[in-house]
């Protein structure tokens, strides 16, 4: 029980670092300076748009809204947002990283490309003591030994370490991130809901 209460908290952590680093990838592009392709994409959308709307109406003259020009003090002001919200979302994924093997975000463990991080040897201690999981014979009949019990003391160390730095965030950078956006076109964040809050 307390193996899968650690499993449910890890969990949780990942899922909402997750929902703020999605947050955080929207605001990234929107603060992104556009590369020369994206920039010659988007110029033969308008064109293509353009000749669309002409041969519908060939007498209305069409009408362009003009690249919005930053002065300096935007631009600036943009790039100090871009590099808070990379600075955040880093900040974010190394908490991620401590819990979660990275190549495992998009995969699953069948290629043992890197170490496990505290969520899948949490699964594996699971079915260790319990009744078995894939290549692990388990031992439902038997207490969980000393070793076992070792390493679940390790891992809810290691959980409560990554916790105390996610609370640290979302206590100091999450509101001095939010105030960073007050006056621009950007919404703040919104803070994930916690298990405790979804029930």
């Amino acid at each position: 029980m307390c193996i899968r209460d650690s499993i449910s908290r890890v969990s949780d952590s990942v899922n909402q670092i997750e929902w703020l680093r999605k947050q955080l990838e929207v605001i990234e592009t929107m603060l992104r300076p556009r590369t020369e392709a994206e920039k010659e994409k988007e110029k033969e959308k308008e064109r293509k748009k353009a000749l669309s709307s002409q041969e519908e109406e060939e007498s209305e003259p069409l009408s362009q809204a003009p690249p919005q020009v930053l002065d300096e003090a935007q631009a600036k002001h943009k790039a100090e947002l871009l590099n808070a919200t990379e600075d955040l979302d880093k900040k974010l994924q190394v908490i991620e990283y401590r819990l979660v093997s990275p190549a495992l975000l998009d995969s699953d463990d069948k290629y043992f490309v890197e170490p496990y991080q505290t969520y899948l040897n949490l699964i594996w201690l699971n079915a260790e003591v319990g009744t078995g999981g894939g290549d692990v014979a388990g031992g439902a009949d038997f207490a969980p030994t000393d070793t076992q019990m070792e390493l679940l003391k390790t891992f809810e160390t290691e959980i409560a370490a990554a916790d105390m730095d996610y609370q640290k965030i979302m206590k100091e950078d999450f509101p001095a991130f939010n105030r960073s956006l007050t006056g621009t076109s950007v919404a703040p964040l919104v803070a994930p809901p916690s298990s405790a809050q979804a029930k």
